[in-house]
């Protein structure tokens, strides 16, 4: 198993010298085995390791599993981290499943460890039958090739070694070596749909084609292969990512479909919201870009949403909105928790500043009193030129996103708006030939 597993990870670039690299290590046969290979690797070279452990709380016997695995990491004098998260709970306040909650918070913690520790790589202990598995998961869903293609070797820093892998050459190699493991029970359970068809469905396939998860993971490679040949004729530019916000031109959508899908994942990939995608979500973001209204938004996985806007779809992942605070008018930067910065400056030099498109208003007509907030109901808004508007019309003039409406400041007194946050000011405080100071406003939304 060594010399294949060596042989994958270079084909797949995933390592370099001096690869400070995490180990997701739960206890069992194949996360012992990845703990065990990577150590022995690093006594031979210039790599070092961390076991980081998960408990999920989910089975009776979890604080027993840490110990296990603590117990082994200080018998090799391996460093070891845990972390205790409460599954259930989370899956009831956020009603998704156990499996999607785990697979959630398992990967908080992991990226936890990434920054606490400076890890560079984060090695996963799945096998090619988990790469099987998850290909028959994604086509039972309903997927692309992107879907069909699998895990990948290698996304961002995780690392697979283990990928193309089968089970019985990881168990020969714990049984050669001596390396322990614990059995999670829950692997029994066929309530949970990868354990249906690790235990029901793959049994009967193998029963008639022998080679069945080996074939699988080779479709899975095809699927990739193609996948990617496609992808590398489409023109990503002009899907620009803000914050938590893609945008994706809508003339891009007159393109064929196959382009046409794989612009959308990568916009999803952008957000780190690719997971759980499924084809039916892609037809109801293609068909929002053809028959939808200006504002009508369509539901996706995580908390996420594809909403038309204008001349663009758009794919948001939800954020909850920010407690509505006041914040004190001031020369300097200003942070507004739920947007970003306002950077005010007091000058007497102010009109190179209109020039180059920043906002400016009179110091002398600006009310003492007035505060950055958010919008609220009943707020108005008098325009340059005269002409006072609901401030919610004025947004929808000025053709604002009615996701961006409710986390731009706005600086006010009362119901009165003198300014909108990188929009507009006021006709109350425009500058005019008496205007002695000036504050110049600049934004920066995070």
């Amino acid at each position: 198993m060594e010399t294949s597993v060596i042989k994958f990870m270079t084909e797949n670039k995933m390592l370099i010298d001096g690869d400070h690299v995490g180990i997701g290590v739960s206890g069992g046969p194949d996360s012992m085995a990845l703990l065990s290979f990577f150590n022995e690797l690093a006594k031979k070279t210039n790599l070092t390791v961390l076991a980081v452990h998960v408990n999920h709380n989910i089975r009776k016997t979890a604080n027993q599993d840490m110990k296990f695995v603590k117990k082994f990491c200080d018998d090799n004098k391996i460093p070891f981290v845990k972390y205790s998260v409460d599954v259930p709970q989370y899956s009831t306040t956020n009603k998704i499943g156990l499996e999607e909650a785990a697979r959630e918070l398992r990967y908080q913690c992991f990226e936890q460890a990434i920054k606490k520790y400076k890890l560079t790589k984060f090695a996963l202990g799945h096998h090619q039958g988990d790469q099987a598995e998850t290909i028959l998961m994604h086509i039972f869903r309903g997927c692309g090739l992107d879907g069909a293609s699998g895990m990948l070797p290698v996304r961002g820093i995780y690392i697979r070694p283990l990928l193309d892998t089968k089970k019985s050459d990881i168990i020969a190699y714990n049984y050669r070596n001596g390396i322990p493991s614990i059995t999670d029970d829950s692997n029994e359970n066929n309530d949970f749909r990868r354990n249906y068809i690790r235990n029901i469905i793959m049994p009967e396939i193998s029963k008639e084609w022998r080679g069945a998860a080996e074939n699988i993971v080779a479709f899975g490679k095809i699927c990739a292969r193609d996948s990617k040949f496609i992808a590398d004729q489409c023109d990503m530019n002009g899907i620009l990512r803000d914050g938590n916000v893609v945008r994706i031109p809508l003339n891009r959508f007159y393109l064929p479909d196959p382009i046409i899908t794989r612009m959308i994942y990568h916009g999803l990939a952008l957000l780190n919201l690719k997971s759980d995608v499924e084809i039916k979500h892609i037809r109801a973001i293609i068909d929002l870009s053809v028959d939808g209204l200006n504002g009508e938004k369509v539901s996706l996985p995580h908390n996420a949403y594809a909403v038309k806007e204008y001349e663009y779809i758009s794919l948001v992942k939800k954020e909850t909105r920010p407690e509505l605070k006041e914040y004190s008018f001031k020369v300097g930067k200003t942070q507004i928790e739920g947007f970003g910065t306002v950077t005010v400056t007091k000058t007497i030099s102010y009109k190179l500043a209109i020039q180059r498109g920043l906002l400016v208003i009179d110091a002398d007509k600006l009310p003492k009193k007035a505060k950055w907030r958010f919008r609220l109901d009943g707020d108005r808004f008098e325009k340059l030129g005269g002409g006072t508007k609901k401030l919610n019309a004025y947004f929808t003039d000025k053709k604002i996103p009615a996701r961006l409406r409710p986390t731009t400041p706005v600086l006010a007194l009362d119901g009165e708006v003198y300014v909108v946050g990188g929009v507009a000011i006021g006709e109350k405080v425009k500058t005019d030939r008496d205007t002695i100071d000036a504050y110049v406003l600049e934004f920066t939304r995070e």
